[in-house]
């Protein structure tokens, strides 16, 4: 007698007797060691460390499930057959699609069908096949019917997604859940990584590659953290289209040095917003010109554009059947059927109440390394719920392969001479836009501290109203610096100011959020190049300062303990390269603008008279604790003056943001700025054995400060040539 086939969905851990499958065992007993509320907390603990990789702009879509998924070494291998069979198929139809066309013309493929489809790109139909393979990267979603068999859901051959999340899941969930790991026995994923880093950077010989991510900027079904999470595993940078330009054929990205050849990319953004030059002048997220770079083989585009056309529903069925004429072979994986897709295998998901038995899907990611077909043995396991359903959010497997039998070691193609790599500087290969928001960043932070700093002193003083001679000077001195600041109207400005003036300008102005909330921005706007415990530290200040207003007074103290925890994570936690170098240059900057500001109208009176200026300079600068220990508290122009403008070993005078200014201009190769900060420290230093007439060179000194931002930021950000000014004798050449 026939057995009926099997009718009911397969779970993934019981068998049919209501027992655990064997590979399931060492990690249930784990779960049982941590229990259920200790796993609750950990399964929280392991998204708080996926929230922190969120660009700004993007919203979390998926959430961690530290369970594993599992996959015993010989159904991964025939997995792994069939999926690189599928990946020759499908990049051969790719091929012939936009090549010969020949299935077409034996009438394989319907042409209406290719022809009109969205996702078919005319302008990347070649006559010759491109330099790298079309279809390079691939990830197929399969389910298990209930004869155990694996059948193929659906292929991922444009953009592929999911893979940054497969490769930093498992390391995430190692640190948060290390009891789930100690059976051991499960293939590593830091081999076939490594393949693929190699693979990449030798088939750039030296060359930039990247991960093109369209930014904050892109559509709403974009997954910007698993660009993120995919750029930082392979150790690639992240950019986005604002960031590349097209020269001579070629694509560039625009770094520090100049234009950067750009050799492969990692696509996130759709083929058919790809080049809006070649889209007839639709509005794209792309770059005008990389269609051309792509079709003249000096840019490898993973995957080129165009092969998303592989993904339309209306051709599945006969891409289904390609495999005979293409490759002589029979598939060796069948797409499911309506009963499959109705009944897939079921695996436990952590729960807000505890586990719940949800069908599930394996996703599996492939890479031609030029030879071969590679597996990545792992992937992730997604849940399979409908798009309508209420119920809390169930997270991203790990898929674990397991080793039950003997090592497997993972080889990748012969070795051959490695090309000569370009010597990577990250100062000089930062993206202009990362750095002129990394140099911003740091401008607006010393901004915000020096407006709260002035407030502080100036607000107890100007509600004293007494008339002794000494306040009244310190009044006028402090609204003259808060107008200065923009604190306070020009024309109010003067010794009638009252504090409750000021108060009522702050509570109409609000000054201090507007600052607060451009320092914001440019966090969100440079977080790719801040850790995750930096950019979660730095968050969390800006979150409690946020919370202190709309009370500008009472939130000053936040404010400024958000620009300690800020200067402390600079100092800290930042390598002294790349962009440390342009969040320091614009700290730099903008204090000893300001301080050349301040002491320009402090310090703007007789030797006589300069006492009220000269406390309010030291208490502005930060410094009253080392006065009064160097000096016992007595003010005398020469020792304050040293110590505001020439003490180089104090990080509030103008010497040292000077020196600090010369030795990042040093390290950036602008030996030319660098000498004008040399100088303008020399001329700051002698201004310290004179206390007359200090206005004048204290305000050239801040518009020397200014000329120099400004030729940094041309020199770095804008990339425009040095302004040029013709000589006479040049002009009366150029009319004749």
């Amino acid at each position: 007698m026939q057995t009926p086939p099997e009718t009911s969905a397969r779970d993934e851990m019981i068998d049919h007797l209501g027992r655990i499958r064997r590979p399931w065992g060492p990690v249930m007993s784990a779960v049982r060691e941590i229990g259920p509320e200790e796993l609750e907390r950990r399964t929280a603990a392991l998204n708080r460390q996926i929230s922190l990789a969120t660009p700004f702009g993007s919203t979390q879509k998926f959430v961690y499930d530290p369970l594993p998924a599992l996959l015993t070494s010989t159904e991964f291998d025939n997995l792994a057959a069939a999926l690189r069979q599928r990946a020759r198929m499908l990049n051969a139809a790719l091929e012939d699609m936009y090549g010969p066309q020949t299935l077409m013309r034996e009438g394989l493929l319907p042409p209406a069908l290719v022809l009109g489809d969205k996702h078919f790109l005319r302008g990347m139909h070649t006559t010759a096949p491109l330099a790298a393979p079309r279809l390079a990267l691939y990830a197929a979603d399969v389910i298990r019917a209930p004869d155990g068999q694996f059948r193929l859901l659906r292929d991922h051959t444009g953009i592929i997604p999911g893979l940054g999340h497969a490769l930093s899941l498992r390391r995430l969930a190692s640190s948060t859940v290390p009891e789930l790991f100690r059976a051991g026995g499960l293939r590593s994923l830091r081999p076939a990584r490594e393949m693929l880093v190699d693979h990449l950077h030798r088939e750039a010989e030296g060359a930039l590659v990247a991960v093109l991510s369209a930014g904050a900027n892109g559509p709403a079904n974009q997954d910007s953290v698993d660009e993120t999470l995919l750029a930082r595993a392979l150790g690639l940078l992240l950019i986005e289209p604002g960031d590349l330009a097209a020269r001579n054929g070629a694509l560039h990205m625009k770094t520090l040095s100049g234009l950067l050849h750009v050799a492969t990319l990692i696509r996130g953004i759709s083929g058919i917003d790809l080049d809006p030059l070649e889209q007839g002048g639709r509005p794209g997220l792309g770059i005008p010109g990389s269609f051309g770079a792509v079709r003249a083989g000096v840019l490898t585009m993973l995957n080129a554009p165009g092969a998303g056309l592989l993904e339309a529903a209306p051709l599945l069925p006969y891409i289904d059947q390609l495999c005979q004429p293409l490759l002589g072979e029979e598939p060796l994986l069948h797409r499911a059927t309506e009963d499959d897709v109705a009944t897939p295998s079921k695996a436990p998901f952590i729960t807000g109440k505890g586990y719940a038995s949800v069908p599930l899907s394996f996703r599996l990611f492939a890479w031609n390394d030029g030879t071969n077909w590679q597996i990545l043995p792992g992937g992730l396991g997604l849940p399979l719920v409908s798009a309508g359903s209420s119920a809390p959010p169930l997270g991203l497997k790990d898929i674990w392969v397991l080793d039950e039998e003997e090592d497997l070691y993972t080889a990748g193609p012969p070795p051959a001479e490695p090309p000569e790599h370009v010597k990577f500087l990250p100062a000089a290969h930062l993206p202009s836009r990362l750095a002129d928001n990394l140099f911003w960043l740091g401008r607006s932070v010393e901004r915000l501290e020096a407006a709260c700093r002035l407030l502080m002193l100036a607000l107890p003083r100007l509600e004293s109203g007494t008339t002794l001679p000494r306040d009244i000077a310190e009044r006028t001195l402090l609204s003259r610096c808060l107008a200065q600041a923009g604190l306070l109207p020009a024309d109010i400005a003067g010794s009638a100011v009252s504090g409750r003036l000021l108060r009522q300008t702050l509570a109409r102005r609000r000054p201090v959020a507007g600052l607060l909330q451009e320092v914001g921005r440019l966090v969100n706007a440079a977080s790719e190049r801040l850790s995750p415990s930096m950019l979660a530290t730095v968050r969390f200040a800006l979150h409690q300062a946020a919370e202190a207003l709309p009370n500008e007074e009472t939130a000053l103290p936040t404010m400024l303990s958000f620009a300690a925890t800020f200067a402390g994570i600079a100092a800290e936690n930042m390598s002294r390269d790349g962009g440390w170098l342009f969040l320091e240059m614009g700290r730099r900057l903008e204090r000893g603008e300001t301080l050349a500001g301040s002491l320009a109208i402090l310090l703007d009176a007789p030797p006589e008279r300069l006492e009220p200026g000269m406390g309010l300079g030291i208490e502005l600068a930060d410094s009253v604790l080392s006065y009064d220990l160097r000096h016992a508290g007595i003010l005398a122009p020469g020792p304050v003056l040293s110590m505001l403008l020439a003490d180089v070993s104090n990080p509030r005078s103008l010497s040292y943001q000077c020196a600090a200014l010369r030795v990042c201009l040093e390290r950036l190769g602008a030996e030319d700025d660098a000498d004008t900060a040399r100088l303008l420290q020399q001329d700051v230093t002698n201004l310290a054995g004179t206390a007359i007439g200090l206005r004048t060179p204290l305000t050239q000194a801040g518009g020397k400060l200014r000329l120099l931002s400004d030729r940094v930021h041309r020199r770095f950000f804008t990339l425009l040539p040095e302004a040029h000014t013709l000589e006479e004798e040049e002009i009366l050449e150029a009319a004749q």
